[in-house]
Parts: structure tokens; C-alpha cells; sequence
């Protein structure tokens, strides 16, 4: 199960706003991307850690 649907799991993404569908969506391109070879994988580390922050931040930030 990866990091995606275990957040899926513990919330309701209808109830979200559009940023976090946003950068669920920017986690897809950048897995892309990479599957690609377009970027490396110190790159896309990076940005699946920098994308995962916001994105519990999103939750967090609606769970109130």
C-alpha cells in the first residue's frame, strides 16, 4: 500500500480542498517523471517528501 492510499484511508479526500487533489496529482507527475528517467532520484525523493508535507499539512489544517 503506498503513502497515497494509506491517506485515503484515514480521511475523506471529498471533504479536502482542491490544493490537496492538486498535489496528489503532482505526486503522479512527478512518479512519472521518474519512471521516465527524466529526473533522478535524488530529485524525486525530494519532491514526494516535499509534496507528502503539504499535503498532511492540507489535512491537518481541515481536520479542525
Amino acid at each position: 500500500m503506498e503513502l497515497n492510499d494509506e491517506i485515503e484511508t484515514y480521511t475523506k479526500t471529498k471533504e479536502l480542498p482542491k490544493e490537496y487533489l492538486i498535489l496528489k496529482l503532482r505526486m503522479t507527475f512527478n512518479k512519472e517523471l521518474f519512471e521516465n528517467k527524466i529526473i533522478t532520484f535524488d530529485v524525486y525523493n525530494k519532491m514526494q517528501k516535499l509534496l507528502t508535507k503539504k499535503m498532511d499539512k492540507t489535512i491537518l489544517e481541515n481536520q479542525i
